[in-house]
């Protein structure tokens, strides 16, 4: 690489970072039972490498079960991570052995090793201070937590978080994920604006709706008598709301947060795991409600991916909309890196996001930051060194899409 591609990777490695969006746990530092870095490692990404390599559901499942000697995990594990051994989600994580724990692979020469780096690490009370603060320089990390009930019993006193923002699922309401107590539509809308209220009071600084998973991304319009009809028609036996009454909450939701110019994030693009359908992803269905919301800052996910280029048609047509590169940056470094060159010729770059780690462990956020910086700082590099941007500019904006632009957004 270039002289100003090391020089902008400096910059990168000692400027502040935040976070848009991760999963991380509130207080554990890590998943499972007890500290196992299979149970951690394949909790999810490379675990749809491995199954779209063919590894079973059961045994992916045993890989990841800390209750079976490592060994013998290891053996079962081995065939199938030889297969996957040059994807990105593999990549990131290849990154993390070796800054984390000074293991450059995980063989069956180095699991043992790595095993026992990783529960020594997880142990320490200031693992998650070592990670977020000391190596990754994240100020902030927008965390989703939902209705976590470990965030739920701190609302009551809530007390300021040096490492996480957190958001709030308007889904538990519209699909719903609660159980429905009240007797009409009205009051229903009013436990929503409740609970909206109290995240918010709590420091919530945005909603989250990742509902792409479950259905399409269109919000349709619902007038209010048949919402109220459908919602009398309910019953919790039911399962979801029929889909008019889940976009009438949905749209009541936006309403609300038009109201007080509260951001929403989105989840656009793929979705993580197996069998999904990625049409009800495209973020050209979502096309109707920004202008319907215009003072919603909207944070759309994921680049989109596969339809960044839609993405961005749509960042460019409406002042509110804004793109973010979480969880991209692993998906594709080379796709991510292909719209960070498209966005710059086409968009405002305030209005792009470059890093949310998306992670459910902790040391999946160390790899993930180091492709994202990898990927932002080539490209800039290249503008410099073609004599499109200079370098004052190429700092202003490699220092805007890891921090100020979603310090501004999110009002952090």
């Amino acid at each position: 690489m270039t002289n100003t591609y090391a020089a902008l990777i400096g910059i990168a490695e000692a400027m502040p970072v935040i976070d848009t969006h991760e999963h991380l746990p509130l207080k554990a530092h890590f998943q499972g039972k007890k500290p196992d870095i299979l149970a951690d490692y394949l909790s999810h990404y490379i675990s749809s490498d491995l199954r779209a390599a063919g590894m079973t559901l059961e045994d992916y499942d045993r890989a990841r079960d800390a209750g079976i000697d490592l060994m013998e995990r290891w053996t079962l594990l081995e065939p199938w991570l030889d297969q996957v051994r040059n994807t990105s989600y593999y990549k990131s994580l290849q990154i993390a052995m070796r800054k984390i724990h000074g293991i450059d692979d995980m063989t069956g020469d180095t699991i043992r090793a790595l095993n026992e780096s990783f529960v020594k690490s997880v142990s320490d009370p200031e693992y998650k201070r070592r990670i977020m603060k000391d190596m990754c320089h994240i100020e902030k990390s927008i965390d989703c937590v939902g209705d976590d009930p470990e965030f739920l019993d701190d609302l009551a006193t809530p007390a300021p978080d040096e490492f996480f923002a957190r958001t709030f699922y308007p889904e538990a309401f519209a699909m719903p994920w609660v159980t429905v107590e009240q007797k009409n539509l009205d009051d229903y809308c009013e436990a929503y604006r409740a609970r909206y209220e109290l995240f918010k009071g709590a420091g919530a600084v945005a909603l989250k709706i990742a509902m792409a998973y479950d259905r399409t991304l269109h919000i349709a319009e619902v007038g209010y008598d048949e919402a109220a009809a459908l919602f009398a028609a309910y019953d919790n036996n039911s399962g979801r709301f029929p889909q008019p009454l889940q976009d009438y909450m949905l749209r009541y939701a936006l309403t609300l947060a038009d109201e007080d110019g509260f951001p929403v994030q989105i989840h656009t693009g793929i979705q993580e795991g197996m069998f999904n359908d990625i049409e009800n992803s495209n973020p050209m269905l979502l096309k109707n409600i920004f202008r319907q919301y215009p003072n919603v800052p909207f944070d759309l996910f994921h680049i989109g991916y596969p339809y960044q280029s839609e993405l961005i048609t749509l960042a460019k047509y409406h002042p509110n909309v804004h793109i973010d590169m979480c969880w991209a940056n692993i998906i594709s470094p080379f796709a991510s890196r292909n719209f960070f060159r498209e966005a710059l010729d086409v968009i405002p770059y305030t209005k792009i996001f470059a890093f949310g780690g998306d992670y459910l462990f902790f040391d999946g956020v160390v790899g993930h930051l180091q492709l994202a910086k990898q990927n932002i700082c080539e490209v800039l590099a290249e503008k410099v060194d073609r004599g499109e941007y200079n370098m004052a500019l190429a700092e202003k904006i490699l220092r805007a899409v890891f921090y100020g632009n979603a310090k501004r957004v999110f009002g952090l």
